[in-house]
């Protein structure tokens, strides 16, 4: 039997610690309880659509007391429109009530898409190129996963399966497994304890399926939801954090993505909005802010100029950076002060552009061309290809039961370039999950570190290796 061995490389990068019409008026309320609120698992499957009218009833102090029902939809719809309408921001309901003692929300509850679900499980179908639809017409594989109906996650992980002569013939199993480090989610409004921790689960596939992954807070609150065309991204006590947009609209090069996030405070204030224009090549990567807010509703930027104060959540601490917002772009000096007012960096920018940045450590300074650099084998993404080529080797054992699929190891690339946090996340068995961290391993001490504003940042690495016989005995 011919045994040719093929390594497909994705390097999945994470930094340890991570034009439109700008007089657009924004319901901030509106906006908020959008974005936060959640569709109940067994509403999605029952398709329903509607809203429900919470009435919120301020006392002589001006603050909330009371909240009730007052248009229903379903139990389970009120008990998330309760939920939302007791996080709205206090300061955004006074000045909508203008010395008023009443106001009456409407939460949203829309299903965009119809869940398929029977006997406590899911069923997603595919095509022929993997992509989620939803027609029976065309389907070629089909994924079923058992959830808690309470939350909607997945309990264990998906089983595919892939459909001839309208029967379901298996496929493969991925099992959910813990797929990163604990990671810290860092914010001027929260204070960084245990509960900030992110947990991140992932089910990976032997057959080029979309990466399921589901990422949750120790307190068990879900810290992301991802849509095919918005990513929701939420604080610990269940308020929105941000919203990324898809503008399909403007796509017209399939090369090009424009996107528009909203991003709020902890406590509920609308921090900033943006856009964001990018290219597969790269050559593309610019961001525009159209309004920024504080905590406190006061508004720094309007119509894409002010003066500002963003955070910076990439460093080992909180970072506040402050400086002009010009047409949407930053413009001139802007200085990065940690919360205790020491000066981390100096930036200066030419329309949006970085030009020079400096960043003080206790007893030097750093100059740097660009805010993050990914760590990188040394002699580039083609070397590392040759060199896990050259090395790997398919285990006999593996050959001998025609056993193939995918390795998932994970790892780290400290400071110093060597590797360090070794972690199988999807195995196959047989030796292979043996033989492709051997060779991850020998890579250690021939990368080039990333880097943070010019210091030297640990970078974790996810590399799927494939396993797979070829010919015939």
């Amino acid at each position: 039997m011919k045994i040719t061995l093929k390594v497909f490389i994705l390097l999945l990068f994470f930094f340890s610690s991570f034009a439109q019409n700008q007089s657009e008026e924004i319901d901030l309320i509106q906006k908020f309880i959008s974005a936060t609120v959640k569709i109940p698992f067994l509403a999605q499957v029952a398709d329903v659509q509607g809203d429900v009218t919470v009435r919120i009833s301020m006392g002589e102090d001006n603050l909330p007391v009371r909240y009730e029902i007052v248009k229903s939809l379903r139990s389970d719809c009120d008990a998330e429109a309760l939920r939302v309408a007791k996080l709205i921001n206090v300061k955004n309901l006074q000045e909508r009530l203008n010395g008023k003692k009443r106001i009456a929300v409407s939460i949203p509850f829309f299903t965009s898409e119809k869940v398929l679900y029977d006997n406590g499980e899911v069923f997603m179908l595919f095509d022929k190129a993997k992509k989620r639809v939803y027609d029976d017409g065309e389907t070629k594989y089909m994924a079923r996963y058992e959830l808690d109906t309470l939350t909607g996650i997945i309990e264990k992980g998906i089983t595919y399966y892939i459909l001839e002569d309208k029967k379901a013939k298996y496929l493969d199993f991925s099992p959910l497994r813990l797929d990163s480090l604990e990671r810290v989610s860092l914010s001027i409004c929260e204070k960084k304890t245990d509960d900030l921790k992110i947990y991140q689960k992932t089910a990976f596939n032997n057959y080029n399926f979309p990466v399921f992954t589901n990422s949750f807070y120790k307190n068990g609150q879900l810290e992301s939801r991802l849509t095919d065309d918005k990513n929701y991204f939420f604080y610990p006590n269940g308020r929105i954090q941000k919203v990324v947009e898809k503008d399909t609209s403007k796509e017209n090069d399939s090369n090009i993505t424009f996107t528009k996030e909203f991003n709020w405070h902890a406590n509920g204030q609308l921090f900033y909005v943006k856009t964001r224009s990018s290219s597969k090549d790269k050559e593309l990567n610019e961001e525009k802010y159209i309004a920024v807010w504080d905590t406190l509703g006061n508004q720094l930027v309007k119509d894409g100029s002010g003066l500002c104060t963003l955070y910076s959540d990439k460093l080992e601490n909180t970072i506040q950076e402050t400086g002009l917002i010009k047409e949407g772009l930053k413009e001139g000096k802007w200085i990065g002060k940690t919360l205790g007012n020491k000066i981390e960096f100096v930036e200066q920018y030419g329309k949006g552009k970085l030009i020079e940045g400096i960043t003080y450590t206790e007893s030097d300074s750093v100059a740097y061309k660009n805010t993050e650099e990914m760590a990188e084998f040394k002699g580039g993404f083609n070397a590392y290809a040759s060199f896990l080529q050259g090395n790997l080797h398919y285990p006999r054992d593996a050959q001998m039961k025609n056993v193939e699929g995918k390795v998932y190891v994970q790892f780290t690339v400290c400071t110093d370039g060597t590797l360090c946090d070794y972690k199988i996340l999807k195995s196959v068995g047989y030796g292979c999950d043996e033989e492709a961290l051997r060779v991850v391993k020998k890579s250690s001490g021939k990368w080039i570190a990333g880097k943070q504003r010019g210091k030297n940042a640990r970078s974790r690495f996810t590399l799927p290796i494939s396993y797979k016989l070829t010919g015939s005995r």
